[in-house]
């Protein structure tokens, strides 16, 4: 006897197996089906769901590109750049190392020269003369720019002119500038410094490279993103000695005060009006996904009358529901793509945090329309079949 139930048992778990894989083939083919004959109206609700997904990943995403946009004005404009003036007082080695605090995108040190640059073009005015470091010159290089600069040994071979006064002996970098005085120099490069609302003080100006191992600096330059708390701190810091004179104090300022005193690009960027995408995603996926299997309870009551097992269709209403909602959110996929290629967001955020940003999106309509046919589902029943029949 105990043999023949060790034979039979294997057997009855084999039939048991193959009938569990014949009834998933079965529940797997019938959704195929019915999405391929329209039943399940799968091409429609992917065209509603892709419209949804891709209309609010774009809401975001140019969300996100105007902060990215605000801020890069912001730091153009010379908003973000500090200056600490102290005359003969400021180290230059000091001003230099601030490039390496976090947030510094350039730094360095300024100072005056009894000397002007007069050309043989415009001999009645010289062009009023600055002593400037390695790093000044890379703030001024990249003085439109929401980043910093990268110059070459060529880069500083020579003077720097501002744009004005370029234009007014007729220079351009590269070319070598005749002196009244006899002899030439080399322009060594041209920034650009607009008028905008930032300070007058270099926006006629000729640059000269200098070593920053000196404590005779009378000024020093600080561009940064996100500005540090610090800031002040940082400034004090390259000064190489203080006055006893409390009317001898340095003086520090923004290069342009006209674009407000800070910028609190976080807070604006948790505070965007999109960043609910994801909670309004949710909500019209569960909607659509509760409509699409609601809408055929009365199929679904008489299946389950002619003896469907209820879970057996809550799978094939998953599965079709899947298949229209990858469908849309693959159809919406390149927007993230063409967004990390084309949309320069990286001064706020980083490409990766962007697409885990944008990523939200699509996770809650997967999430939401699945929830919302698990829903239709559970209240759909065999024992109201006659009134959904009565009430179509």
């Amino acid at each position: 006897m105990s043999r023949e139930q060790d034979t039979v048992a294997p057997a009855i778990d084999r039939d048991t197996a193959e009938t569990g894989r014949m009834r998933l083939r079965g529940v797997v083919d019938e959704a195929w089906r019915d999405i391929v004959s329209g039943t399940s109206h799968a091409f429609m609700l992917m065209l509603i769901l892709a419209a949804l997904v891709g209309g609010l990943s774009a809401a975001d995403l140019f969300s996100i590109r105007s902060i990215a946009q605000q801020v890069d004005r912001y730091i153009v404009s010379g908003a973000s750049t500090y200056v600490i003036e102290f005359k003969g007082r400021i180290s230059g080695e000091a001003c230099e190392r601030l490039s390496s605090v976090d947030g510094v995108l350039a730094s360095g040190a300024l100072r005056s020269r009894n000397d002007k640059v007069t050309s043989a073009v415009l001999p009645s005015a010289g062009i009023p003369s600055l002593d400037a470091t390695t790093g000044a010159l890379g703030v001024f290089a990249s003085s439109t720019r929401s980043s910093g600069a990268t110059l070459t040994a060529r880069d500083y071979d020579g003077i720097w002119l501002s744009s004005q006064a370029a234009r007014s002996v007729h220079a351009r970098a590269g070319n070598r500038l005749a002196l009244r005085a006899g002899g030439r120099v080399r322009v060594a490069g041209v920034f650009q410094y607009p008028d905008d609302g930032r300070s007058t003080s270099y926006d006629y100006v000729a640059l000269s490279q200098v070593p920053a191992a000196a404590d005779d600096f009378d000024q020093c330059l600080v561009k940064a993103w996100p500005v540090p708390d610090a800031m002040q701190s940082l400034l004090q810091s390259t000064v190489s000695s203080w006055s006893s004179d409390a009317s001898q104090q340095p003086t520090i300022s923004q290069l342009n005060s006209t674009q407000g005193t800070q910028l609190d690009a976080v807070k604006t960027f948790r505070e965007r009006q999109s960043a609910l995408a994801p909670v309004v995603m949710f909500v019209s996926a569960l909607f659509a996904g509760y409509a699409a299997v609601r809408a055929r309870r009365l199929e679904l009551a008489s299946a389950m009358h002619c003896g469907e097992p209820k879970i057996a269709l809550w799978l094939q209403m998953l599965l079709e529901t899947l298949m229209w909602c990858c469908s849309a959110i693959i159809v919406t996929a390149p927007l993230i793509v063409w967004a990390l290629t084309h949309m320069e967001t990286g001064i706020i955020i980083s490409s990766t945090t962007l697409v885990g940003i944008l990523s939200r999106i699509p996770a809650a309509a997967l999430v939401g329309v699945l929830a919302g046919a698990s829903m239709a589902m559970l209240i759909t029943r065999e024992r109201d079949l006659f009134r959904y029949f009565k009430n179509r």
